[in-house]
């Protein structure tokens, strides 16, 4: 897939990057408003270190793992970061949303402050108990880590991704308006990518032998390049 893939709208359908053309054919419109540039290549450089990126979650980040290590490389070569350097990688495989949460803050507690979050999080707690209930808790939790992050001061950008909806996944669409209402309304710029449009027609992104709920190899180079493209198409990090 090309680094600057399809990636979604905050209505979930996919558009293209080189026309900027969004669900109704306006104008892409991603996370708190911000309009998706079509040209990175303006971005400042060189204005956030490696090693404040930091990627939270759960098994969608850290299963099969080129997820990161494929944004990395695209970082790498095109000189966002230095050909040694790498990600903070707090992510943990079995981690529910207030793990997840507790991720973000005991990396601030460190000298390491983060200025750019990637992250997924909140199906696991669905798979676990699948209620209105563990929704709407997913969803406030989530709402008051991107307030946390907001009172911390040192986050300038998250990208937040949502899994597709898979057979062995429940809670997917249920969550999806609520995340994205939190992260349209998130003070500090949060950016929603949803992963249901690049999954449709695709089997070989899940990986049956796991029991259909972790990405392979393909489908965790989709995610890359769909997560490069938003950082390059509004100067995440780069």
């Amino acid at each position: 897939m090309a680094r600057l893939a399809p990636i979604t709208c905050i209505a979930g359908a996919l558009a293209a990057l080189a026309t900027g053309s969004g669900c109704a054919g306006e104008r892409i419109k991603l996370g708190n408003g911000q309009p998706l540039l079509v040209d990175g290549s303006a971005c400042p450089h060189a204005q956030v270190s490696a090693s404040q990126v930091v990627w939270i979650g759960d098994s969608w980040v850290t299963i099969p793992g080129n997820q990161h290590t494929g944004v990395r490389d695209l970082a790498r070569a095109a000189g966002a970061i230095g050909p040694g350097d790498d990600y903070t990688i707090d992510a943990a495989n079995g981690a529910l949303i207030g793990q997840i949460a507790v991720q973000y803050t005991s990396q601030e507690a460190t000298a390491i402050k983060a200025k750019v979050l990637i992250m997924d999080g909140g199906t696991l707690d669905t798979i676990m108990m699948d209620t209105s209930a563990t929704v709407t808790s997913v969803a406030n939790t989530f709402t008051q880590l991107l307030s946390t992050v907001a009172d911390d001061g040192t986050v300038t950008a998250i990208i937040y991704f949502l899994m597709p909806e898979l057979p062995n996944i429940p809670g997917v669409a249920a969550l999806r308006p609520l995340l994205q209402q939190a992260c349209t309304q998130s003070t500090v710029p949060c950016f929603f990518l949803d992963l249901q449009p690049l999954w449709v027609g695709h089997p070989e992104y899940t990986d049956t032998a796991s029991g259909g709920i972790f990405p392979t190899d393909a489908g965790g180079t989709v995610i890359a390049d769909a997560i490069w493209g938003l950082m390059q198409s509004n100067c995440i990090a780069q």
